[in-house]
């Protein structure tokens, strides 16, 4: 398939090609070499706003907590997982075009999941914790509709997240089988996000996007769509509240879509022998398992805590 050609699903089930056997070694290496370099950048997170405070005294973290992560993830994440995964087998996918009917259905799509997605998160939330804030909603109003909120949300998380989570992880993961590239990319996509919320529908919608990257082997369509559902999700309802009903009509439009289209997406179910047992049984992924499951207990515990996010609602 060549670069200029428009992709097309057909109903038929493809015949799939054999996937190359590798050894679980090498399985373990690429995803703990992947996953500690998602630790690192985790960490680093963390720690930038201290680090910020501390350089630049009266910073104020929370004011500027999305472009605080944006930046973390370009100048440093990335750099960190490129050079984690310098010497790991990669399989880029072969190119594909996308048509503007195809690209705006996949941001219907991918919007409805991404709501559904964040209504099991807020729903697990409750039950576990019915008094917690609402913590994310929070640091979004409190950095309101600026400039810095636009380039926090439609660019730079866009950008560099797909270049980290799509691009990067499934292309080396993508050899073992696209099933695995694509579980892999969407869980460590949620679980990066670090709190119990945001978990259900990034790890959702972080599926969605590998798989719109495998088809297509165009990191580009992935930014658009990505960007596009943080500008409905997240700057939209700043700039214009009364737009709510927009966003609405599109979640229903990406059900119906779904559904319509349903029988026209394949993943190709044929992976290397051990693809998804060796994804959690290595050192890096049961590290980076330990740490965002520690900084999402963190965040939980500031979320049960009013007192400590009171600076947030004024």
């Amino acid at each position: 398939m060549n670069e200029n050609e428009t992709i097309e699903y057909t109903a038929d089930e493809p015949v799939e090609a054999p996937v190359p056997a590798f050894s679980r070694r090498v399985m373990r290496r690429t995803y703990s070499r992947m996953a500690l370099g998602l630790c690192l950048g985790l960490l680093f997170s963390q720690l930038l706003p201290t680090l910020l405070a501390a350089v630049f005294p009266g910073f104020d973290a929370q004011t500027h907590a999305f472009l605080v992560g944006g930046l973390s993830t370009a100048c440093f994440t990335l750099p960190v997982i490129l050079l984690a995964g310098r010497r790991l087998p990669t399989e880029r996918p072969e190119k594909a075009r996308l048509t503007m009917g195809r690209f705006l259905a996949l941001v219907c799509i991918s919007y409805a999941s991404m709501l559904l997605g964040n209504l099991v998160g807020m729903g697990i939330n409750m039950l576990v914790s019915p008094g917690s804030v609402d913590l994310i909603g929070q640091l979004a109003t409190a950095a309101g509709a600026s400039v810095e909120t636009v380039m926090a949300f439609v660019v730079l998380a866009p950008v560099f997240e797909e270049l980290v989570f799509r691009k990067v992880l499934v292309d080396r993961v993508l050899p073992f089988g696209e099933w695995p590239a694509i579980l892999f990319s969407g869980v460590t996509f949620g679980l990066f996000h670090g709190n119990l919320t945001q978990f259900f529908y990034a790890a959702l919608l972080g599926m969605l996007l590998a798989y719109v990257y495998i088809r297509t082997g165009n990191i580009l369509y992935t930014m658009g769509i990505h960007a596009c559902i943080n500008f409905l999700g997240g700057v939209l309802p700043l700039l214009v509240p009364a737009a709510s009903f927009l966003v609405v009509i599109v979640a229903i439009a990406g059900c119906v879509l779904f559904f319509t289209m349903r029988k026209l997406f394949h993943v190709e179910k044929t992976m290397s022998p051990g693809a998804v047992g060796t994804m959690f049984a290595n050192g890096g992924m049961i590290l980076f398992l330990l740490i965002s499951v520690g900084v999402m207990a963190l965040v939980a515990y500031v979320m049960n805590h009013p007192e400590l996010t009171q600076g947030l609602a004024q």
